[in-house]
């Protein structure tokens, strides 16, 4: 019987200390927001052909290829911004009859760009659709080193957590302590920003002008406060 109060009188004197532990912290959120000009812009060059015989389509393909990669480097696209190693070779089919009868092969490549100087958007593209590729998509402004621009974001949010508790302890007329706690509780995950597809729309430079991208960051601070 002495066993089971002496139990009880310590699970009360835990909870006390625990109670007492929790009364004595404060909790805010902060929150950073920064905004950053996107200094990449990135694309997709499509080389399609289709015909009978696979050899012919890869040498045909491999050709504009080769004359892509030379309108490419003509505006000085470095190779590490290039790449071309994206290839597809399917079976061409035309419905006849009710059937589905094979024609031939459909021989695809793709290759991925990265702009680095915007000035050359309107003249590469122009280069690009003088040549009669089959498609050019998947533009997007992107800022290049994501990871330094989401601390720079996060940075802010510890200032603006700071702060806020700052606040909260003035105007409850306390004395903030250390810092017992941080959380991190936001994950980056940039959304590129997307550019027009139109090639009317590319001969006017104010309508590609990239803008600039919002970078948040959320973090939890629990600070001790002071008797």
């Amino acid at each position: 019987m002495r066993i089971f109060w002496i139990c009880i009188l310590c699970l009360n004197s835990f909870n006390l200390i625990a109670h007492e532990s929790r009364s004595n912290i404060i909790t805010v959120q902060g929150q950073g927001s920064i905004f950053q000009a996107p200094d990449i812009l990135k694309f997709t060059i499509a080389v399609e052909e289709k015909g009978e015989n696979s050899t012919v389509l890869n040498d045909q393909v491999n050709a504009k290829t080769q004359k892509i990669l030379t309108v490419l480097s003509k505006h000085n696209i470095e190779q590490k911004d290039i790449q071309a190693m994206s290839l597809s070779l399917y079976p061409w089919y035309e419905r006849e009859r009710q059937s589905n009868i094979q024609k031939g092969y459909v021989f695809n490549r793709n290759i991925n760009v990265t702009l680095r100087d915007f000035e050359n958007y309107p003249a590469i593209l122009s280069d690009l659709f003088a040549l009669k590729v089959s498609r050019i998509d998947g533009f997007r402004y992107e800022v290049e080193d994501q990871q330094q621009a989401y601390l720079n974001a996060l940075k802010a949010a510890i200032s603006d957590g700071h702060e806020r508790a700052k606040h909260l302890a003035k105007n409850l007329q306390i004395e903030l302590g250390d810092v017992i706690n941080v959380e991190e509780t936001s994950n980056y995950q940039p959304a590129p920003q997307p550019s027009a597809r139109s090639l009317s729309v590319f001969n006017d430079a104010a309508q590609y002008l990239p803008g600039l991208n919002e970078i948040n960051a959320s973090v939890t601070l629990s600070f001790s406060i002071k008797k």
